[in-house]
């Protein structure tokens, strides 16, 4: 069975701090795959906020429009450590009639370099300037953990039924209407 390949974006609209807690282990260690959808939930929720409407309400100036996961996607990369910064990014991608899809990058970031680690304490094995060289560090690279993506379906809280989603709030996201093809004329009668 092929893996699943998730495309990254250059950009995303939204970045989300947060550290790997020892809840987000499991018994080997590794970060849970509960954790990563939790990670991308609490992300999402806000992202939505800082947009301006909520998962219960998308569109908060008129009708009650909520959310409902319709499917998910993640592929894995790397490994988490305990108590590694993440950042998780977080963007907008298609849009359907009733619904849209989002994408998300969890990256830890990866301290390096210090201005007071001399070459010799970098290449003995004292653990204690390993340490300060990562508290103090001057620089830092990402390692990707994961990419998850999301299909959300907007929904009536009282019916259940998909509701279709209107022009501007897909602008809001940034996501343009999709073109249609002209559909080719034909002179046969």
């Amino acid at each position: 069975m092929g893996r699943v390949q998730i495309k990254q974006l250059n950009n995303y609209i939204h970045h989300f701090k947060r550290q790997i807690r020892t809840t987000d282990l499991n018994c080997g260690s590794n970060l849970d795959h509960t954790a990563v959808i939790k990670m991308v939930h609490d992300a999402r929720a806000e992202c939505f906020r800082n947009l301006g409407f909520s998962e219960k309400n998308l569109l908060p100036n008129s009708d009650m429009v909520s959310i409902v996961v319709g499917d998910l996607q993640a592929q894995y990369l790397n490994d988490g450590q305990l108590f590694e910064d993440l950042i998780i990014e977080t963007d907008f991608i298609e849009r359907s009639n009733c619904g849209f899809r989002m994408t998300h990058r969890i990256k830890s970031i990866q301290p390096f370099g210090s201005p007071d680690l001399t070459e010799r304490d970098f290449n003995s094995n004292n653990n204690s300037n390993d340490k300060n060289h990562k508290i103090n560090a001057s620089g830092a690279t990402f390692k990707n953990i994961a990419l998850v993506e999301v299909g959300i379906i907007a929904v009536s809280p009282i019916t259940k039924k998909p509701v279709q989603l209107p022009d501007s709030f897909f602008k809001l996201l940034g996501l343009k209407k999709p073109e249609v093809a002209p559909i080719p004329s034909s002179n046969k009668l």
